[in-house]
Order: C-alpha cells, then sequence, then structure tokens
C-alpha cells in the first residue's frame, strides 16, 4: 500500500496521510480514547495519529476519526469464526496494510484482540477506567489468574506462539510495556519497572485547549441538556454487563435489581447504563428513568455532574465522584455467579456505604 494514502475520517473533517502518522492509539473502548486525546497535544490527536477501535466504541466516535474499525461483538458462531480468521490474517499482513505500525509510537489499551497491531513492538498503556489494575492485577485477582491459566494451557501457548505475547499476557503484563497512564494511583505488580503517569481526566480537561474540549463534547455527545437530565435525579445507578459477563440469566439479574431498587425512590433514580449493558431496563422497570448513551462516569464528572448519591453493585464508575458524594456499594457477593467470576474482594478504593441484599 502507497504510504502516501490519506485517511479521511468518514464524516471528512479529519485525515491523516499514512507518511504523517507519527502515533497509535489503540482504544477498545471509550475510556482509553478519551484518555489519549486529553494527553495528547492537538496538533498530534488532529494530524499524526491513526486510531485503531472496536465497535464497542460508538459509531458516532469512529465516524469522527481516521481509523480502522475491528468488530468484537460476537453476535453468532459466524461471527466468532470470522473474528478468529481475521486474527490470524491481521497478524501477518498488518505491515502491508499500516506500515506506520513499525515506527510510530504507539499508546494502547492492550486487549488481547487489538494488541495484535503492537505485535513485538514497545507501547504505552492507556487504562480501562479508574483503579483498574488494582482491581484485576493483583496476584489474588481473579482476572490476573485467569491470565496464568490461559497462559499455560495448549492453546494459550500456541496462541502465544502464533499472535504474540501480548495475546495472552495483556494489561500491561509482559516486558513490551514501558509506561502506564493512569488517573490515580493504584496498586499492582504490573506497575514493577515501568514509568508510571497519573493524571486525572479533570486535571487534564482544564490544560486542554478550547479546540480541544469543543471535539471531545462533539466526539462523545454530551449536551448541557444530558447534564440537567442526569442531576435532576437524586440517585444514579451505574449498570455493568452482567448478564453477558458472568452468565446470569435475565431473571436472576431483575431479582438483584429488585432488591437494590426497592431502598430508593423510583421517580428520583435514574439507571446510566454501562457501554457494553444491553439489558432492557425499561422493560423490567418502566417507572424508572434510562440513561443510554455511552458515556464514562470520569467524562460526566469532569463535565460538572455531581449527583445526591451513586449507586453499584461494583462499578468502578462510582470513583469518578469526589467522597462528598454518598456511595452505595452492593458488591460483587449480590450473587455466587458474580462472585465466582470477579472474586469476593473486588472492593472500591473510595468511601462507601457497604449494602447487603435482604435474604
Amino acid at each position: 500500500m502507497n504510504k502516501t494514502k490519506s485517511i479521511k475520517s468518514k464524516d471528512g473533517n479529519l485525515e491523516v496521510r499514512y507518511d504523517d502518522v507519527t502515533h497509535v492509539c489503540i482504544a477498545p473502548n471509550i475510556y482509553p480514547l478519551i484518555q489519549y486525546l486529553l494527553l495528547m497535544d492537538d496538533d498530534t490527536i488532529f494530524h499524526h495519529t491513526y486510531y485503531f477501535l472496536n465497535d464497542t466504541v460508538p459509531e458516532r466516535m469512529r465516524s469522527s476519526l481516521p481509523c480502522y474499525e475491528c468488530k468484537y461483538i460476537n453476535r453468532s458462531i459466524k461471527d466468532k469464526i470470522m473474528k478468529r480468521i481475521h486474527k490470524f490474517r491481521f497478524r501477518f499482513l498488518r505491515f502491508l496494510h499500516f506500515p506506520f505500525l513499525k515506527t510510530a509510537e504507539i499508546y494502547a489499551f492492550d486487549l488481547p484482540y487489538l494488541s495484535i497491531c503492537i505485535g513485538n513492538r514497545s507501547y504505552q498503556l492507556l487504562s480501562d477506567g479508574p483503579n483498574w489494575l488494582t482491581l484485576n492485577m493483583r496476584t489474588q485477582s481473579k482476572t490476573y489468574h485467569r491470565q496464568l491459566t490461559i497462559a499455560n494451557s495448549l492453546r494459550g501457548k500456541i496462541d502465544r506462539f502464533v499472535l504474540g505475547d501480548l495475546y495472552i499476557y495483556y494489561f500491561g503484563n509482559n516486558k513490551q510495556c514501558k509506561a502506564i497512564h493512569l488517573t490515580e494511583e493504584n496498586q499492582s505488580p504490573v506497575l514493577e519497572g515501568k514509568a508510571v503517569y497519573i493524571n486525572s481526566f479533570s486535571s487534564l480537561w482544564d490544560k486542554s485547549s478550547e479546540k480541544k474540549r469543543s471535539f471531545i463534547k462533539n466526539l462523545i455527545d454530551v449536551t448541557d441538556d444530558d447534564i440537567r437530565l442526569l442531576s435532576n435525579k437524586s440517585y444514579i445507578y451505574f449498570s455493568q454487563p452482567l448478564v453477558k459477563d458472568c452468565d446470569l440469566t435475565e431473571e436472576e439479574y431483575v431479582v438483584v435489581l429488585q432488591k437494590i431498587f426497592q431502598n430508593y425512590p423510583m421517580n428520583d433514580l435514574i439507571i446510566k447504563t454501562h457501554p457494553r449493558d444491553f439489558f432492557d431496563y425499561k422493560k423490567y422497570f418502566p417507572e424508572i428513568e434510562i440513561y443510554t448513551k455511552p458515556v464514562n462516569s470520569q467524562i460526566l464528572s469532569m463535565l460538572g455532574l455531581s449527583p445526591k448519591k451513586v449507586i453499584t453493585i461494583f462499578s468502578t464508575a462510582v470513583e469518578a465522584f469526589p467522597e462528598s458524594v454518598e456511595c452505595d456499594y452492593y458488591g460483587t457477593w449480590v450473587h455466587p455467579k458474580v462472585a465466582a467470576f470477579f472474586g469476593e474482594d473486588y472492593k472500591p478504593n473510595r468511601k462507601v456505604n457497604f449494602v447487603e441484599l435482604p435474604k
């Protein structure tokens, strides 16, 4: 492919030539994408960055950036088979299609699929949310142990040989990760021997140009009306994709939610859905308002949202708000399937009210 080729965003507002690419941003979801935009200077993000994004990043955002779109959501067996084939094809042809991957500085949230873009090059790790390394990559965490179990399995060894170390040893748990960008202090053995930079979204926002702020606001599609809508409710429940991630049935999840929601006035409660949570809350709780825009709580807080109380099972979304905002925290122990997947020591990094569900 000709390196002088120009790639435009779908909306036609941004354009980058391949031989002008000095930076690559690999973002499977919104959080690391916004973090990258806040970290970099205007010239880099608008004229010298190529983006690799999953389809969990909304179409509106993908259309605003010169990017390669990876399909992440597996809706059928055919999707899974095609995704597997695509991994191997991408592994061996990525430099042909994207020659700048050989030289550009790489900033990535290194989930296995997109980490194929990195290959054996060094990179800087972006975050997946507040306190995420503390929660997921301590030696006693379930995610950390799952990673080691897969690495020692036959399939893991084959994938590592064919697709690279990062396909197995992700979340910065490898020698290629040279620096880690966090939004607050974390504790994890992954941090050892790496440069660690800590900058909250709010501090980076305050330093951003008006051009960048305007671009990000338009990108995430959060309006003043959205902030007013959320601010008009005293209680915000931050959801999680537990039906998908923990194999809960809809009925099991509804029982948990009924026990939680009975503690709050329905007319003063709003559900803020997780970007990957497609559960039909309106079907089971028609009296509760739902806010479905795929925007991280850190961004909402950055834009001025300050509710009376935030509520969650164990979402890190609540970490975005100061401790002056009260938090009810129900924990992974709300259901055996959730505790089995995430572990019972999945604890918040801020002051909360630990609330037990009625039997």
